[in-house]
């Protein structure tokens, strides 16, 4: 007897994979060009910044561009579509509408910015649901 170990989602499971791997690839360069600044971070600089967060010091805006940003919870959702689709449950379509708006407002507002690539699993979800539909 043979068991199935294939996902029956492939294009959910991908789908995740690529949202995860833009998260992790996230973190991994931000933190990358900001290693300067993270033995100020276990120093309490980043509470209470002195002008308030109007005016971020170089070390607490590295702060909010790596461990604070979305990238970790980019990553999170990659795996929790994977797991999905592994489980062969189809994420509903406004998640991927949500990632792909998410995507195009984050490269509409900062410049150099991958985040348009969100649209990649994004698309990749809607055509998902919509053959389930």
């Amino acid at each position: 007897m043979t068991t199935n170990v294939l996902p029956r989602r492939r294009d959910v499971v991908l789908a995740g994979r690529i949202t995860a791997f833009l998260g992790a690839l996230h973190l991994v360069l931000t933190l990358a060009f900001n290693l300067q600044y993270l033995p100020a971070w276990f120093t309490g600089r980043l509470w209470f910044p002195a002008n308030g967060l109007n005016e971020l010091p170089p070390d607490v805006g590295a702060f909010w561009l790596t461990i604070g940003s979305f990238g970790l919870p980019l990553l999170l959702l990659g795996l929790l579509i994977g797991w999905l689709g592994r489980r062969d449950v189809t994420p509903p379509a406004f998640l991927a509408w949500t990632l792909g708006a998410w995507g195009t407002i984050l490269a509409l507002l900062f410049e150099p910015s991958p985040a348009i690539l969100l649209w990649v699993p994004a698309v990749m979800l809607l055509v998902a649901a919509r053959r389930q539909a």
